[in-house]
């Protein structure tokens, strides 16, 4: 379930050759922008990052949600996985980047 209210944190899978050295690396942190477009069952979720995203696997377009507190974590302060799609766009607007990603499964957010 996905929070509205909370930072979100953006995670690329990396471009390495095997499960050791290719790890979920942080491309962004951000906040979430109350409107969501949904279009034959595909969510699309619009984040605000400050600064830049650059993203260093042009392999693999997935993209992980992380929120603190969320998903299977012990801890309030651990970072757990709410979603996961594959991106859509990035573009820079008024110093802040937005990041669109897809998400094709079903979606729950609260407040």
């Amino acid at each position: 379930m996905i929070r509205l209210g909370k930072p979100v944190r953006l995670l690329e899978w990396g471009e390495g050759t095997n499960t050791k050295n290719q790890i979920w690396e942080t491309i962004g942190e951000g906040v979430l922008h109350n409107k969501l477009k949904r279009f034959k069952g595909l969510t699309t979720l619009i984040i605000e990052v400050n600064g830049t995203v650059t993203k260093k696997n042009e392999k693999d377009n997935h993209i992980k949600i992380a929120q603190p507190g969320e998903g299977m974590v012990p801890h309030k302060d651990n970072w757990g996985e709410v979603a996961m799609g594959t991106l859509k766009s990035i573009e820079k607007q008024n110093g802040k980047t937005v990041v669109e990603i897809e998400i094709p499964g079903a979606v729950k957010m609260m407040s």
